[in-house]
């Protein structure tokens, strides 16, 4: 069970040393690095993360957005494939065995575009990690937010259908927005989590989550909530925390959720920890 933030939180001032103590007080055992701007980390907080790692801390990395394995161009994907091998040695190094990474862009987004597009996804992966020793290391292709970008619930499944190292991270917040604020009960989250089941049943208990609140537009995304703030229309925060920590319990889902909630993630973190571990 692994409950935890993505990035370090605006709340927190310390010393990176001093963030792992700071969130097992709020009963948080994860973090999510980002490595935004690439896979980069300094040997000194190398040291810091393999070392909370060897504590019980869990960790996993969000690749950069720029790495693209569905673009169009074939530099881009070159790159992109070199890109992801770092990052494979980088997590090696410091204990976090789960890559997310976001399928990419550039594609036609056309029925037959956006099979194509999947499709040398699939290939840049297996290409890739085949000339690697993954070691415990596992990629975790992300649901995208926008309508236009890779990775629908759909395209997500096929991926890891087809690429033996990819399990699904499931952005219930992404998913919300990129269908038009679909997520509007417990039942018809249980619904998607049931076809993931269905469909990969394998990977399924190994599924990596990403929850929080969003605001969406007829694109999709449009932005992350601050924990507990409802979208600017004054529609109700979705998708709902409760209803998902509800569907975890009643699917027997031995959880990893990582709280996106804008400038708030510990906040959203806790209290989806604090609801898990209630006793009914």
């Amino acid at each position: 069970m692994v409950f935890g933030v993505a990035g370090v939180p605006t709340h927190y001032k310390g010393k990176l040393s001093g963030l792992f103590p700071w969130l097992s007080e709020m009963g948080l055992n994860g973090l999510e690095i980002q490595c935004t701007y690439g896979f980069k980390i300094s040997e000194d907080n190398q040291s810091i993360y393999k070392a909370q790692r060897e504590n019980g801390f869990y960790l996993s990395i969000h690749a950069p957005y720029y790495i693209n394995l569905g673009s169009l161009n074939n530099q881009v994907v070159g790159r992109s494939k070199s890109n992801m091998k770092e990052g494979i040695e980088l997590a090696k190094k410091i204990g976090a065995n789960r890559i997310i990474f976001h399928p990419g862009g550039g594609h036609e987004n056309t029925e037959q575009g956006r099979k194509t597009a999947i499709s040398q996804i699939i290939d840049a992966v297996n290409e890739f990690t085949a000339e690697i020793d993954m070691g415990d290391v596992r990629l975790y292709p992300e649901i995208g937010g926008k309508t236009a970008s890779l990775g629908s619930l759909d395209e997500i499944i096929e991926i890891c259908k087809k690429c033996k190292y990819c399990y699904p991270c499931i952005d219930i917040a992404h998913l919300h927005a990129r269908e038009i604020g679909s997520i509007t009960s417990k039942e018809i989250l249980k619904e998607k989590l049931q076809k993931i089941k269905d469909q990969i049943p394998d990977k399924f208990q190994h599924i990596h989550f990403h929850a929080y609140t969003i605001e969406y537009g007829p694109k999709g995304e449009i932005k992350h909530l601050y924990f507990g703030k409802n979208m600017s229309n004054g529609e109700e925060g979705r998708p709902n925390l409760s209803d998902f920590i509800a569907v975890l319990k009643e699917m027997n889902i031995d959880p990893w959720v990582i709280s996106e909630a804008l400038d708030s993630q510990e906040l959203g973190a806790k209290y989806m920890s604090d609801l898990y571990n209630a006793k009914n």
